[in-house]
């Protein structure tokens, strides 16, 4: 490599480091350095694009490998960073690294329905900045909860990162894009379903033994949830409840009296 586009990939590095900007981790309680998105990372998270709108597997990896790369501490370990660190890590690095502007489009439906007047785009642009803000004030805590059947007890926790990861790797990673069938369809939903229950069971605990599920593959914690029974499926599904209703707080915008939705997906990192 020529000796001056050495030098000045080295200047970039350094600005990179110099320049980058805190975010708040709420399992740590500590704000934590990062640096700015590239422009090679921001074109591999908008090429996750083509991924399936079920799974959304390519951009959770992709946004989680540039988690570790752009993390300027090397005290802590990014593996153990729940989602909801996350939500606040993505927010922060969308609005830093790329703009604190976000727009919203509006359907004729929408337009007619609310009598909403726009210009001919048909958008209106909001301050992601002051709402993140606004969600970052209430500083939502969730803390692991013990399920109890009989001598059996559940404990669920919010999946890390490297949950996450485990569960693309081992199970989405030859997914199809493409649905062709209601059956493929209905057989997506149900493996979705019982995935997602999964990646919130931290162990189950028996009077025999301790199941910490960080230890087994997937595949041996899907069986081992399948056969659990549904009252305490119910149980963990609240779980998941009460933090999706909490976080919809941040990705549900009201705009001119309609509430909207922010995609967590490639199309949250357009210009």
């Amino acid at each position: 490599m020529n000796t001056d586009v050495k030098d000045i990939l080295g200047i970039l590095e350094e600005l990179n480091v110099s320049s980058g900007f805190d975010v708040l981790i709420p399992s740590l309680k500590k704000e934590i350095k990062f640096k700015h998105l590239s422009t090679e990372q921001l074109k591999s998270l908008l090429k996750t694009v083509v991924d399936s709108p079920i799974y959304n597997s390519q951009f959770t990896t992709t946004f989680n490998r540039i988690i570790s790369e752009n993390c300027l501490d090397t005290s802590v370990d990014i593996k153990t960073f729940t989602i909801y660190d996350k939500l606040f890590v993505l927010f922060k690095t969308r609005i830093e690294s790329v703009s604190l502007d976000y727009s919203f489009e509006f359907s004729d439906e929408e337009i007619k329905e609310h009598s909403l007047v726009l210009d001919d785009t048909k958008k209106k642009v909001i301050d992601l900045s002051d709402h993140f803000i606004k969600f970052a004030k209430k500083q939502y805590e969730f803390l692991p909860e013990t399920i109890n059947h009989g001598t059996c007890s559940i404990v669920c926790d919010l999946p890390s990162i490297e949950t996450e990861n485990r569960l693309e790797r081992e199970l989405h990673k030859n997914v199809k894009i493409e649905v062709e069938s209601p059956e493929e369809l209905r057989e997506i939903v149900g493996e979705t379903f019982i995935n997602e229950i999964t990646k919130y069971v931290a162990k189950i605990v028996t009077e025999k033994n301790t199941i910490d599920f960080s230890t087994l593959d997937f595949k041996s914690r899907i069986k081992i949830i399948e056969q659990l029974p549904t009252n305490i499926i119910n149980k963990v599904i609240k779980f998941i409840e009460n933090y999706r209703n909490k976080t919809k707080e941040l990705i549900t915008v009201n705009v001119l009296g309609v509430d909207k939705d922010i995609s967590l997906d490639a199309s949250f990192f357009n210009m």
